[in-house]
This record gives structure tokens, sequence and C-alpha cells, in this order.
């Protein structure tokens, strides 16, 4: 009897031991997702499946108009994909045989987004995948917040790069704070030259010198994506902007009133750090529909004329572009910073009275 006993203890005792390892197994493998998050499980997924898309990340959030779209075919008895976007694009790309990912960019309004891809074999479509992405905007009332479901993406993590390595050169060549002679030898110019396609070009960019910014490190405004990518930029920029923007930042700092994007490093909220359409200081909107993207109470300009044109009858001296509407907010305004209230500028001290009661009325009159 007593026999039995010691043998069923010790068979309870193995049982033990071995539910114990099956849990420690579970628990390793559950940390090894965390770690590496999507990557892992995208990288898993494509072994099964005969295409897959890399890039743009399903479910993520870009900021930049212009997305690559990088496919890779794993079923090398495909001879043609088909990519649509949602802005009603069609690509078509024919395989060839010693290749599996394509790339192609698109131009991406604000907001929701999707890409499909589909593959066929002598004609009859093999697979079919879809994905859907959220480019954000900086200042927009629409387009600012990010829909539940969606959150920032990153590409340049070690597996994708060790995928692209077949066909691009994933180092960084760049020297630091030495612009390249040409900047097509940057290894980072095949994949973000569209950053150049806008009219105006920041000159860190144009030269792809982009170690400067994209150091890899965090500031208070993003430190949950550290580690995320090797080339994060720490968030707020107003530091890092001004390390070649010292004049500003040392004009600024001894003014008295300060604009609420300046004071908090925001730089890029105004500007596209990048590239620009609308001007030569990179604005993301013209001056009047940028201003007027916080300051809504104020998108009228009819009101200011018509505040204007009165001023003037009543005997006032008002130059003749406040009166026929050539103005912006700028024209009265500094958009950084000011001695004055208002941060009105200091060579429009004629117009003080008509400015503080435009300001003072809060748009409202």
């Amino acid at each position: 009897m007593r026999k039995e006993k010691i043998i069923t203890k010790l068979a309870l005792c193995i049982l033990l031991f071995f539910s114990f390892e099956v849990l420690l197994f579970a628990q390793t493998n559950n940390n090894n997702q965390d770690e590496n998050g999507i990557i892992v499980s995208l990288i898993k997924k494509a072994k099964y499946d005969p295409i897959d898309i890399l890039q743009p990340a399903d479910k993520g959030v870009y900021e930049e108009e212009y997305i690559s779209v990088a496919v890779k075919i794993y079923d090398k008895k495909i001879d043609k994909i088909i990519i649509y976007t949602s802005q009603n694009e069609r690509v078509e790309i024919k395989i060839e045989k010693d290749k599996d990912t394509y790339c192609q960019t698109f131009n991406f309004p604000f907001g929701e987004h999707s890409v499909k891809v589909v593959a066929y074999i002598n004609g009859e479509k093999k697979a079919r995948k879809k994905i859907h992405f959220y480019r954000k905007a900086f200042l927009s009332k629409f387009y600012k917040i990010v829909p539940e479901g969606y959150e920032k993406k990153f590409f340049h993590n070690g597996e994708f790069d060790k995928m692209c390595s077949s066909c691009h050169d994933m180092s960084v060549n760049e020297e630091e704070g030495v612009a390249f002679y040409d900047v097509t030898e940057s290894n980072c110019f095949v994949c973000h030259k569209s950053l150049i396609y806008k009219k105006f070009a920041h000159a860190p960019t144009v030269n792809f010198v982009c170690l400067p910014c994209h150091n890899g490190k965090i500031g208070a405004k993003n430190r949950q994506y550290k580690g995320k990518s090797k080339f994060l930029y720490p968030d707020p920029v107003g530091n890092t902007c001004f390390k070649c923007h010292k004049r500003n930042h040392k004009i600024w700092s001894s003014k008295k009133v300060k604009h609420d994007p300046v004071g908090a490093g925001k730089c890029n909220k105004c500007h596209n750090p990048h590239s620009s359409d609308v001007n030569k200081n990179f604005l993301r909107k013209s001056v009047w529909k940028l201003c007027t993207t916080c300051h809504a109470d104020k998108s009228s300009k009819r009101k200011y004329i018509s505040l204007f044109k009165t001023r003037y009858k009543n005997g006032e001296e008002i130059e003749k572009r406040f009166i026929t509407g050539d103005f912006n907010c700028i024209s009265c305004h500094n958009p950084h910073v000011s001695d004055r209230k208002f941060l009105l500028r200091e060579k429009f001290a004629n117009m003080r009275n008509v400015c503080l009661d435009l300001a003072s009325s809060g748009g409202r009159w």
C-alpha cells in the first residue's frame, strides 16, 4: 500500500514538472511576440501566403503624402501582380525570375486609405491581399485625430531591413555633416526621393543629410516609440531645428511673447521639415489657412476688410492693402515671437489701435 502511494506521489510530481515547463514555454513565446510585435507576426504569416504587402503596414499611421507600397512574392509561379489603391490607381507589374519584392510609390491625401494587391498565374487569379492605413494631418480638425484601431508603425527595424537588403543597401552611407555631391548616391535616396518632389525643399532634405534630425533619439513627446526605429527624431523638434537656426533661437529667446507652437518647440506643426509646395518657408498651408486652422474664429477676411473700411471712412489712416484685402495674418502679427501683445509687429505701430480692437473683440464683431 505504501509503495502505491509513493508511485502516485512520484507521478504527480512528474506531471507538475511538465506542466510548469509547458507554462514556461508559452510565457517565453508570448514575451517574444511582445518584443518583436507586428514584424514577427508579419514574417510568420508571410511564410504561408503566396504574397504579402510589407509596406505600408496594415492599420499603420503615416505622415508623408508619398508612400511606397512594397509587395513580397512567395510563390515563384506567380507571373503578374496588380496594385490597386483607394485613389483609383492601378499599376500592373510583371514578375521577374530573380526578383521577389516589388515597390511602387503613390500619392495619398489625408485620411483613411487602402491598398489591394492581386496576384496571377497564367491569367488566373491566384491570391489577393488588402491592407488599410491612415495618413494623419498635423493641422486639420478632420484628419488630426487618428481613428480607433490605427497606430504609428515603423519600417526601419531589423527584420524589414534584412528583407530589403537583397535589392537595397540598407546601411547608412551618410558622412556626418557632409552633403552628398550626388544625392542619388545616398542609400536613403532610392526609397525616399519623393520627399523632394515638391517645389521647395529644406536644405538637409534636398542634400539627403538625414541623420542630424533622424538620429534615433526620442523627446518628451514621443517617448513611447523608444527603440521602435533606427531613425526616430526627437519630438518636440525645436532643439534640433535650432542647431542650424541659431540666429532665430537667439532672437526669439529674448522676446516677451511667444506663439504657442514656438514655445513648445513644435516647429513641424506649421512647417514641413522636408519640403512644401506652398512657399520657401516650407509651410504646410498658405498663411491664412494655416493660422485659421487653429484660430477658426478669425477665418473670414471679409470681417476684417469691413472693419478697416469703416475706420477708413471715419477718417483713420489705413493702408490701402488692408482695405482691398491684400493682406494676411502676418501682415500685422509675427507668427513666432514679439515684445508686444498679440504678437504684433513693431513696424505696424500705426495700426496698433485697429489690431488691438480686432483682437480684444475676439473676432466676433
